[in-house]
């Protein structure tokens, strides 16, 4: 194992366990399980959220970006390491 697989691994770790605390932390406001899956448009009014909620949806956004863009670049790495 290079360096680079190996902290790309230990970032691909930390983000996923800061997406799965984050999502735990949120409120959903009352609509249960129903609107998670179904996206309720309540779910999507930032005006009814506190700050606390808004902050967390907007770092929960950038370790779901940072995790999609390390595991990409994990598989352009691993590509052109093979080939």
């Amino acid at each position: 194992m290079s360096v680079i697989e190996i902290v790309g691994g230990v970032i691909l770790l930390i983000a996923s366990l800061v997406i799965v605390f984050l999502t735990l932390m949120q409120h959903t406001h009352g609509q249960g399980l129903s609107g998670a899956i179904n996206g309720s448009a309540g779910g999507a009014n930032s005006a009814r959220l506190t700050p606390a909620d808004q902050m967390l949806a907007k770092v929960t956004r950038i370790a779901g970006i940072v995790f999609f863009v390390v595991a990409i670049l994990a598989c352009v790495f691993t590509g052109r390491l093979a080939g």
